[in-house]
């Protein structure tokens, strides 16, 4: 099923337009007078016969003699994947016009040649297909082009948890201590690892792991956030097993890949209470990050030398990932930043080397299939790898007042990455017999066990995708918040008009909700009740993620109805009422799961505690707990908050000073 990504009901941009029904479908009446024509012509020396036997005569014949089937005219780049239909007029068709941007047709090697449909047929194409058709509109934040020129916009710098501790109503519990929570104030720039600063050298590196961790990051790491190719990597971790490290990017690539798999583990959803007396335990998986400090000190020694090709920028990327798994959100911000300046150039060579034409452009070779040749695999790739970047600079700058890159102010004509096929997740029965000369297990020799392992592989990189759309639709939402509450300090929320706060905000819930209803139950959890020991890793990623949305967009009413206590206004009921939402939202019990779960998110599950300390202390403040009679669900759940932060502040300085600040005043 083809995927209509320029459906102007979905989010739009200001690249998008807006295109009628009749420019996205062939014409019925066209096709059916083509038909009939054709028809004529075949049967022109016989008696009239039924339409629908000529039609299959014609088709046995037109197989029988191996005859190509007539095509289209082929569409340009831009066309093809936004999924609309092409005028094909030259050199710039109607759409790109519209658009603005540069219009490139494909010149295939064989002209119209024969190629598959499009798997009309499978599970993640027509599902993925209606997620994205029921995303809800947000019109109104992308009508001016002038003056937005994204839809997730810039750094929003005053929705980080610093400018919570300066609410007038912790003032006087903090004095002047809320400047020691700064992150950037807590020199969180680690000082160099001992064994990469040692003078003797990294352990000598065993190819033997290369199938086992690549497996461990495809399950583990790539499935929340699928930028790769699972065969090309399979395929460049096979070179490496077989000829040693290199010092090239694809080296590079599989090392922070192996990296990942080795410190990555998977959810425990069973409830292991923090005891609030107890120091941080995080050390427990001690062995794992050594020697996932050991493949990305390999990784690091050949990360300057890798060049800008797309797969220079995905190590990058891979990059900030894996230092954002050891709680380093500063390097992380650095390592996003040059990912998406790297990305930024790569992109505009690409534009202006086909601007002179086929062939002045090299990057490396990538792995297709029959279904998905390597340069549409390098379209999608490039798709992936740009909005991963805006998400992962967007989250990133939301808790660390530090600038975004150039990439958010591209023009950049695709609203959503495009899914892969369904065999691009053929390349796990590679790990099977990977060994050091690289051999393949033949797919027919496969045990039953394998086959069911490479289908629930292929059933996880479903969902992952599922949760991958809905994030970066749940972005465009999260941006509006920012631009409508974060744009100015918090202090000017008082003088904001309360009814157009309480209008936007209800405006904003309505469209997180239409947002809910488009998830598959793979990856959402938002139905009561929710039974916590069966809650998969996607489910609580995806709802901690709006969950997080939700109380950026609460706080400014918390604040209002602290500041304003005591005073009667007509609107005094609504803002009660979404400061209610707040305290209740902090209570969820699914905040409490994986507390003590390594990934990506960590050290912003631990700011969105300190977060939740900070609301529960403000509404208990101001006597909004007791009138709810939530007093002992309060005081617990800070426990458990401020035991969530103890467990991680070994590795996080900010952390710990967060903890300290927070655990007087509660």
């Amino acid at each position: 099923m083809a995927f209509d990504l320029g459906n102007p009901l979905l989010y739009p941009s200001q690249h998008q337009v807006s295109i009628s029904a009749t420019s996205r479908n062939s014409n019925p009446a066209t096709e059916m007078s083509t038909t009939r024509r054709a028809s004529s012509v075949r049967g022109s020396t016989t008696p009239k016969r039924p339409r629908r036997a000529l039609l299959a005569e014609n088709a046995t014949q037109d197989s029988a003699t191996g005859d190509a089937p007539r095509r289209a005219p082929m569409a340009c780049r831009v066309c093809r994947a936004r999924k609309v239909k092409c005028s094909n007029e030259r050199p710039t068709c109607a759409g790109c016009v519209r658009l603005g941007c540069e219009c490139v047709y494909p010149v295939p090697a064989v002209p119209y040649e024969t190629q598959p449909n499009n798997q009309s047929g499978d599970g993640i194409a027509s599902t993925l297909q209606e997620i994205l058709r029921r995303l809800p509109p947000t019109a109104e934040t992308c009508q001016n082009h002038a003056s937005n020129q994204s839809s997730v916009g810039t750094s929003a710098a005053f929705t980080t948890l610093d400018y919570m501790f300066q609410w007038p109503i912790f003032c006087s519990s903090l004095g002047e201590c809320s400047a020691e929570t700064n992150i950037l104030a807590t020199n969180h720039f680690h000082e160099p690892d001992q064994l990469a600063s040692s003078g003797l050298g990294l352990p000598l590196f065993d190819s033997g792991e290369v199938a086992q961790l690549l497996t461990r990051f495809l399950r583990l790491v790539h499935a929340m956030n699928p930028i790769l190719d699972c065969t090309t990597l399979m395929h460049h971790g096979r070179v490496v097993a077989e000829l040693g490290l290199q010092w090239d990017a694809k080296t590079c690539l599989v090392l922070l890949a192996m990296a990942l798999g080795s410190i990555a583990k998977p959810l425990e959803t069973r409830l292991e209470p923090l005891d609030s007396a107890s120091r941080s335990v995080s050390g427990d998986d001690e062995k794992s990050r050594q020697q996932a400090e050991l493949y990305y000190q390999y990784a690091l020694r050949r990360i300057g030398m890798i060049g800008g090709s797309l797969t220079a920028c995905q190590c990058h990327f891979l990059n900030g990932i894996y230092l954002l798994y050891t709680l380093r959100p500063v390097q992380a911000w650095q390592a996003f930043f040059h990912a998406s300046s790297l990305y930024t150039v790569y992109l505009k060579s690409r534009a202006a080397a086909q601007q002179i034409g086929p062939g002045h452009y090299h990057d490396d070779v990538l792995i297709g299939d029959e279904s998905c040749s390597g340069e549409k695999l390098r379209c999608c790739l490039e798709q992936r790898l740009y909005w991963s970047c805006i998400k992962s600079e967007s989250e990133i700058c939301t808790e660390v007042d530090l600038p975004r890159s150039e990439l958010g102010k591209m023009e950049y004509p695709y609203l959503f990455p495009s899914p892969p096929t369904p065999k691009s997740v053929d390349g796990l029965h590679d790990t099977h017999d990977m060994g050091a000369v690289g051999m393949l297990a033949p797919a027919a020799l496969l045990s039953v066990d394998d086959a069911a392992e490479k289908q629930d592989f292929k059933t996880l990189h479903e969902h992952s995708w599922f949760s991958y759309l809905s994030n970066i639709a749940l972005l465009r939402i999260s941006s509006r918040v920012d631009d409508e509450f974060y744009t100015k300090p918090p202090s000017l929320w008082a003088s904001m008009n309360l009814l157009d706060m309480a209008n936007t905000a209800w405006d904003l819930e309505k469209q997180l909700l239409q947002w809910q209803h488009t998830l598959p139950s793979s990856i959402s959890c938002f139905d009561e009740p929710v039974s916590l020991s069966t809650v998969t890793e996607l489910q609580l990623a995806t709802w901690l993620h709006c969950t997080s949305v939700r109380l950026r967009m609460y706080r400014p009413f918390l604040y209002r109805l602290a500041l304003q206590q005591g005073h009667d206004w007509p609107l005094a009921d609504a803002l009660k009422q979404f400061a209610d939402k707040a305290v209740v939202l902090s209570l969820n019990p699914l905040h409490t799961l994986g507390l003590q779960h390594r990934h990506a998110g960590s050290w912003f599950r631990c700011r969105e505690s300190a977060s939740r300390v900070l609301i529960l202390i403000c509404a208990r403040k101001i006597g909004l707990v007791s009138k709810m009679g939530l007093e002992q669900q309060v005081q617990d759940m800070l426990g458990i908050c401020l035991a969530h932060l103890r467990f991680w502040e070994e590795e996080a300085e900010d952390i710990r000073r967060v903890r300290q600040v927070l655990e007087p005043m509660s």
